[in-house]
């Protein structure tokens, strides 16, 4: 359970793929299918609607408003009607195609890919929604964790959901790391405890570099060795990455999957890491190996982590070389793209009997 089916040979299908950031022709429209070498399937990506607020991968919402579910039905419908089969990227995009293809008693397979919930919902919500999913046929998710959060909290089999890591592609040489004033980082606004890092930062004096929305944040200043940051385009955020000495995650509710874009992103740049040890670590972060995993909400051991990988440059470098490493072997986009093909050949098999 929980492992990548076996890859067979299928006869040809059209497989349709359903994500919020493809705007046709964009070179954000890149994506796992552009690698697939399987001459058993084709793909046709279907656009999102443009959305209004600037760019999709910069919303600081924290809930889906009603303009972006209505964004989402549309863009499911698109992809269940033009294709054989169906990928979707994200959960919202995979529940409207799984209600359109119940509804419209369609006999189209659904990939989910990327389902990863960060808060589940609750009453009706859930009933809803654990009725609807029913018509999804696999669902990929990317930390071995949620394959028990999914079937308890929405009755879904094991044997319908597979963990994949998160992918990256190689990222190019920004920036060389700062040497004349060094600094620690810390990126993101999904379930981080920015609370428990002030309380480290002050315990260490160390200078860190927080990038984050303001939502993400505690009510409280921050230290006066913490400078904020908000607003960055993707390109400033992978500069500073490679600037920083010390790249830290810190984790708020460790019985979610967040943060692994960030650590991802890290370790295919060779960055030392500090994470929380979370179900969204675990199968990245090998403890004194990859990075160093710390306990939650517990300030002085951060600090110390913090400390003993400012001071030690020798172990910044073995852990890094180390990520980039297993980075490079098993969070790459031809890595996933392998995945993706044994996936879509399993579920092919499976619906054609």
């Amino acid at each position: 359970m929980g492992g990548v089916p076996k890859r067979k040979v299928q006869t040809l299908m059209l497989w349709t793929v359903a994500a919020p950031f493809f705007t046709a022709g964009d070179e954000g429209d890149r994506w796992l299918d552009d690698l697939v070498d399987a001459p058993a399937h084709r793909f046709l990506k279907i656009p999102a609607a443009p959305a209004r607020g600037g760019d999709w991968h910069r919303r600081a919402m924290r809930a889906t408003p009603v303009g972006q579910w209505l964004r989402h039905w549309r863009q499911s419908a698109r992809a269940l009607a033009q294709g054989d089969g169906v990928v979707t990227v994200f959960p919202q995009l995979a529940l409207t195609a799984a209600i359109q293809r119940r509804i419209g008693r369609r006999d189209v397979p659904i990939v989910a890919w990327c389902f990863n919930i960060g808060r589940f919902p609750t009453g009706w919500k859930r009933r809803v929604a654990r009725f609807f999913l029913r018509s999804v046929d696999m669902f990929v998710v990317h930390s071995r964790g949620e394959l028990a959060l999914l079937r308890d909290r929405l009755m879904i089999d094991e044997a319908r959901i597979c963990f994949v890591p998160l992918q990256r592609a190689a990222i190019p040489l920004l920036a060389d790391e700062e040497a004349d004033a060094p600094f620690a980082l810390a990126m993101g606004s999904a379930n981080r405890d920015y609370a428990t890092l002030y309380e480290a930062c002050r315990r260490t004096g160390l200078p860190l570099t927080l990038v984050a929305a303001r939502h993400a944040l505690p009510a409280e200043p921050p230290p006066p060795n913490v400078t904020l940051r908000s607003n960055l385009d993707p390109a400033a955020c992978l500069r500073l990455a490679q600037q920083a000495r010390v790249s830290i995650v810190p984790l708020a509710d460790v019985a979610a999957a967040s943060g692994q874009i960030t650590m991802v992103e890290a370790m295919r740049m060779g960055r030392p890491l500090i994470v929380t040890d979370a179900i969204g670590s675990r199968d990245y972060v090998v403890d004194g190996a990859t990075g160093l995993l710390v306990p939650p909400r517990d300030p002085a051991a951060l600090a110390a982590a913090m400390r003993r990988l400012w001071d030690d440059a020798a172990l910044r470098t073995r852990l890094a070389d180390a990520a980039r490493r297993f980075a490079g072997e098993s969070l790459s986009d031809e890595a996933a793209a392998a995945t993706l093909a044994r996936i879509l050949d399993a579920v092919a098999a499976r619906r054609k009997g």
